[in-house]
């Protein structure tokens, strides 16, 4: 299994899910910002979408596990199972090196007070609606 896969599967879903549950890690919550305009600089700054991450369990809706189990055309169960193996391979190497990537966008890492954290290192906006709007800054 591409080490990769679980992290696409997972950001492909951030475009229909505001949050999406990994049993055992934590959750991804999707919050937006609306856009704003800024009266002292005369800028204009475009709504964005911003990803977090809580690393306190919820309960799991199985939106993953379903979208595991039809991407590789497996049973329910061989995608917990899949997801539960890439889940303890995180954690063995966040015991190891303190740091992995998560994908190609963001990194899980162990905080100042040993809890697994998250850090998006791409600072676009995740979703493709807002893709690319740059800050307008007005004359006058």
């Amino acid at each position: 299994m591409s080490e990769n896969l679980i992290p696409n599967i997972i950001y492909e879903l951030f475009e229909n899910n505001k949050k999406i549950v990994i049993d055992g890690l934590g959750y991804f919550e999707v919050t937006h910002q609306s856009a704003s305009y800024d009266t002292e600089s005369k800028t204009l700054y475009p709504p964005k979408t911003f990803l977090h991450f809580q690393n306190i369990g919820v309960e799991s809706d199985n939106i993953l596990v379903k979208n595991v189990a039809e991407k590789l055309n497996i049973s329910e169960d061989e995608a917990y199972e899949k997801i539960s193996l890439w889940i303890d391979d995180v954690c063995m190497q966040l015991a190891e090196f303190q740091r992995i990537a998560f994908g190609e966008k963001g990194e899980f890492f162990i905080n100042d007070e040993g809890k697994i954290s998250f850090c998006f290192l791409d600072k676009t906006n995740i979703l493709k609606n807002n893709y690319g709007l740059k800050n307008v800054h007005l004359k006058k």
